[in-house]
């Protein structure tokens, strides 16, 4: 009879078509994509039959022949059918059917299943937001080659752009110490940096709300910096931007007393005497100061003419060079060229603050402070006031007025410089 096997010691031989297998090998599965169809072999009677099974439409269907080849074909045909949709296609009539078999030969180019498909189409939909734009935009902006840049070597670009830009040394030398500081607390790539790490980071510097918010201001120059380099994504805010900013409630302005002053004239150098002088005496900004040439002091009218170039607010001004100004500077009369040059400003200013027992930290700005403090307190005319320092009679107000004594100001102004 076709199809006939002699079995020996476990095992069967090849007869009319059948092959040698072992009983392990059984059943036989045949795939097709995802689709796996099974051959069964299944003797009945002493004589070899062989069962194809399958899953069709919901239900199961099993055929069975005593032909081997016969059987591995039908299951193969059964396999490919199932694969391309159209079992279930027979299951399904009209647009239905046709839409089934359209979806199942668009994703065969992909290898996913259908349901996989419909699982992530439903989760995404409820986003709202279009697919296809969504995957373009993800595909432009997140495959987008950065270069790597570490840290370091980001700082050291950001601090020679902005010496090329011109920023004063006082500026420059506030930047590094800052950022050499951001350098060694993060040896990594700079965009991998991220806005918890920046955050965790400025918490942890353990400073008061203001400079915590000046180290902030520098951190996002540098994100910028490098955004604008091509080291971080331009099309959204650096991580930089979005670090929260410590809350610093009433700010207290700091002042030198007159006998603070006393001690930082008497252990200044020559080099230090004229930003002293100008910021406590005339009311200039630091920078200002680190701008200001010689040749802008009117000796002959007692005046400080600050161009609009160096000053903050762009608009000229004739700040005063006031009595004791004038006494201090008397020996400066013949210099030519910038006031400050060549000079670690934020260094010696330190050092001049620890010479001067004033403690470890120079007084940020308390020279121009205590200018307009005790100019205030001398005219009462804060209009005056504002057009000297460059500030708007509003600030004058708020922040000098009824500081100190008329006493405290008269002693200030008569900071003299001892004859020899």
């Amino acid at each position: 009879m076709k199809g006939a096997t002699l079995f020996t010691n476990g095992g069967c031989l090849e007869m009319s078509g059948i092959p040698r297998e072992k009983k392990e090998s059984w059943p036989l599965k045949i795939k097709s994509g995802s689709i796996v169809v099974k051959v069964y072999r299944t003797p009945s009677g002493g004589y070899d039959l062989f069962t194809v099974s399958y899953h069709e439409g919901g239900r199961r269907v099993r055929k069975y022949f005593s032909d081997f080849s016969e059987a591995k074909t039908e299951a193969k045909n059964a396999a490919e059918k199932l694969a391309s949709g159209q079992g279930i296609a027979l299951q399904i009539a009209g647009k239905d059917r046709d839409a089934f078999v359209y979806a199942k030969k668009k994703l065969a180019p992909f290898g996913v299943e259908l349901v996989n498909v419909i699982d992530e189409y439903t989760e995404a939909k409820k986003v709202g937001v279009p697919l296809l734009a969504a995957a373009q935009y993800y595909r432009e902006h997140h495959h987008a080659v950065l270069p790597a840049k570490r840290v370091a070597d980001v700082v050291k670009e950001f601090l020679e752009a902005k010496k090329a830009d011109h920023r004063s040394d006082i500026y420059l030398q506030d930047c590094k110490n800052r950022m050499d500081r951001f350098s060694a607390d993060f040896k990594v790539d700079l965009q991998t940096i991220q806005t918890r790490d920046l955050d965790a980071w400025l918490r942890g510097l353990k400073v008061s709300a203001r400079t915590r918010n000046n180290f902030r201001t520098i951190l996002c120059s540098l994100f910028s910096f490098a955004k604008t380099a091509g080291y971080l994504p331009k099309d959204r805010a650096t991580e930089a931007e979005l670090t929260a900013k410590a809350k610093t409630g009433q700010t207290t302005i700091e002042i030198f007393t007159p006998e603070e002053m006393v001690k930082i004239l008497e252990k200044c150098d020559s080099i230090l005497l004229p930003f002293i002088v100008l910021g406590g005496f005339c009311g200039l900004r630091s920078a200002e100061i680190l701008r200001l040439k010689w040749e802008a002091i009117r000796w002959e009218s007692s005046q400080v003419e600050v161009g609009g170039k160096i000053a903050k607010t762009r608009n000229r001004r004739m700040a005063p060079l006031t009595p004791v100004a004038g006494a201090w500077l008397n020996d400066f009369k013949a210099k030519k060229g910038s006031v400050i040059t060549g000079v670690k400003l934020y260094e010696r200013l330190r050092k001049l603050a620890k010479a001067a027992d004033l403690g470890e930290e120079w007084r940020q700005n308390a020279l121009r402070h205590s200018f307009g403090t005790y100019r205030l307190a001398s005219n009462k005319n804060p209009s005056v006031v504002a057009y000297e320092m460059g500030n708007s009679p509003a600030i004058i107000r708020s922040s000098y007025d009824a500081v100190v004594t008329d006493a405290e100001a008269t002693k200030w102004w008569s900071i003299m410089p001892q004859k020899h």
